[in-house]
């Protein structure tokens, strides 16, 4: 994952100017932990000393490694941020403030905004309940999935099913409409037919 930085560039449009690489530094970050993210100051003009300061909002929730530094062409300030326990669930109200820069020795001074975004765990929960459900579901479907040969061999049920109706439908029939004397032979023959047919064709 890629670092969380904030370009500040000195001097590119005019003598002392600031410009920042975001004007809303977003910050995710879970209440009981921290993070870390880095100015990354770029001067386009001469050297010169650089001050940081804190809005009042954020001195307890961020630090910055250096608050002062000289910029020849450019330097990395490290900034720290801790979202403590209390502050979860109230972090829209208090999560957001700014970080202010100035450059030849105040004559500009310019801030740029720091906001802290909560990250619900309740959500990042749901989230895993989803892909945990999404996991069974697939596994479901990949259980009802049929092989060739399960399907022949379904096949060749159905056809000895068939037979084996079509077998006790006419010996019913027969049954009822004839009295003849070899009714019991003609069945038995039959029955073994088809039995033999049933046999061979499910081998």
């Amino acid at each position: 994952m890629e670092r969380l930085q904030q370009r500040i560039h000195l001097s590119r449009t005019g003598l002392n100017s600031i410009e920042f690489g975001h004007e809303v530094l977003k910050i995710p970050l879970r209440a009981g932990e921290e993070t870390s993210f880095e100015l990354l100051v770029i001067n386009h003009g001469e050297p010169t000393h650089v001050h940081f300061s804190l809005s009042k909002e954020i001195r307890d929730k961020l630090m910055l490694m250096q608050d002062k530094v000289y910029v020849i062409d450019e330097e990395k300030i490290a900034a720290i941020v801790r979202l403590p326990k209390s502050y979860a669930g109230a972090v829209n109200e208090s999560g957001r403030g700014e970080i202010f820069v100035s450059t030849g020795y105040g004559a500009t001074k310019r801030g740029f905004a720091v906001e802290i975004v909560e990250v619900k765990e309740r959500l990042e929960k749901e989230k895993g309940e989803e892909r945990e459900l999404g996991d069974v579901t697939r596994k479901e479907k990949k259980g009802l999935e049929i092989s060739a040969e399960e399907r022949a061999l379904l096949s060749r049920l159905a056809v000895s099913a068939c037979a084996a109706v079509l077998f006790a439908v006419f010996i019913l029939i027969m049954g009822i409409f004839s009295e003849s004397p070899g009714y019991l032979f003609v069945s038995a023959l039959i029955a073994a037919l088809l039995f033999i047919f049933i046999v061979i064709y499910n081998f």
